[in-house]
């Protein structure tokens, strides 16, 4: 089967479609008619939008911190090959697929990724007993938000099913841009998810953790 490793919309644009649907890398058993998808490195390029997103998921032995420093080492070897006159990407790390496609949209929204981590931080935070981050996604959902509410989907982690729906306020949101837009408090937000990868849920598992 042929496989993607690279999605450039610069050449083809149809792409984004094929990986909102979930065409990408998914391919059908000659012998029992199954389909499912092949998780292997992606690279996601739209000049036109600015956006640059690599997913390489999790899988094997490999930890978290593995992929992150992978990711770096790529990143800077990306930057050295770039010529002087060429601002390098800003270049963002997902590891499970919902996130590659919430991120596409995320960033075409405008949305600031690490920000938009940190509401979901709050939400489990402010959902416990509802909310299991153990269980459950937080993925943004850009056709269902509006002028006035950021719309976000409950995801089953097991069954990948969606459950809920969530809001967050607009006007919040753009608060805490307004909050954040100091260099103290963004050096707070840049200690909460460090990077490259931002993951809410994890940060709040991890914070969990530590209080017990």
């Amino acid at each position: 089967m042929e496989l993607w490793d690279a999605l450039n919309l610069d050449e083809d644009p149809g792409l984004r479609e094929e990986l909102v649907a979930g065409r990408i890398n998914r391919v059908e058993c000659a012998g029992c008619g199954k389909a499912f998808r092949v998780d292997k490195p992606l690279i996601y390029r739209d000049r036109e939008q600015d956006l640059f997103i690599h997913y390489d998921p999790l899988g094997g032995a490999r930890t978290l911190a593995e992929v992150e420093s992978a990711f770096r080492a790529a990143v800077a070897e990306l930057n050295r090959l770039l010529p002087p006159d060429v601002e390098p990407p800003e270049a963002h790390l997902v590891v499970e697929w919902s996130e590659l496609v919430e991120r596409v949209f995320l960033l075409e929204e405008g949305l600031d990724a690490r920000l938009v981590e940190h509401v979901k931080y709050l939400m489990f935070q402010q959902n416990p007993g509802k909310l299991s981050a153990e269980k459950k996604n937080l993925l943004f959902d850009a056709q269902d938000s509006t002028d006035d509410q950021l719309c976000f989907v409950v995801q089953d982690r097991a069954t990948k099913k969606l459950e809920a729906v969530l809001n967050f306020a607009r006007a919040d949101y753009e608060a805490l841009v307004n909050v954040f837009d100091s260099g103290d408090q963004l050096a707070l937000l840049e200690e909460q998810f460090p990077g490259p990868y931002y993951s809410g849920r994890l940060r709040f598992l991890q914070d969990q953790a530590e209080e017990e």
